[in-house]
């Protein structure tokens, strides 16, 4: 199954469902953080998508990745956390963009 990078609707989750590139990244958070019954392979991969995209956002000018790490290894929710994935999401999307 091949991505589609120039679908805006979402990440898919199957059976047809998606979520937005925030709630992916928080998902990732809450596995990389706060699941430890989860397999170990998939805690993992949920901590390489936290590095690749707040790297990739830092690099495009998001300085609050430690905030938002540190806001989801604490289970904080609240709509500054919100705010915060929709930002790092949205810059790692514009630099997607821009190496086409």
């Amino acid at each position: 199954m091949g991505l589609n990078h120039d679908s805006t609707a979402g990440v898919p989750v199957g059976n047809g469902q998606q979520v937005s590139p925030a709630e992916f990244l928080l998902m990732a958070g809450f596995l990389a953080y706060r699941a430890p019954r989860a397999a170990v392979d998939a805690r993992a991969a949920a901590r390489r998508v936290l590095d690749a995209v707040l790297g990739v956002a830092a690099a495009h000018g998001f300085a609050d990745s430690e905030a938002l790490e540190s806001m989801m290894a604490s289970a904080e929710k609240s709509a500054r956390m919100w705010r915060l994935a929709e930002q790092a999401t949205t810059a790692s999307a514009i630099r997607s963009l821009t190496c086409k």
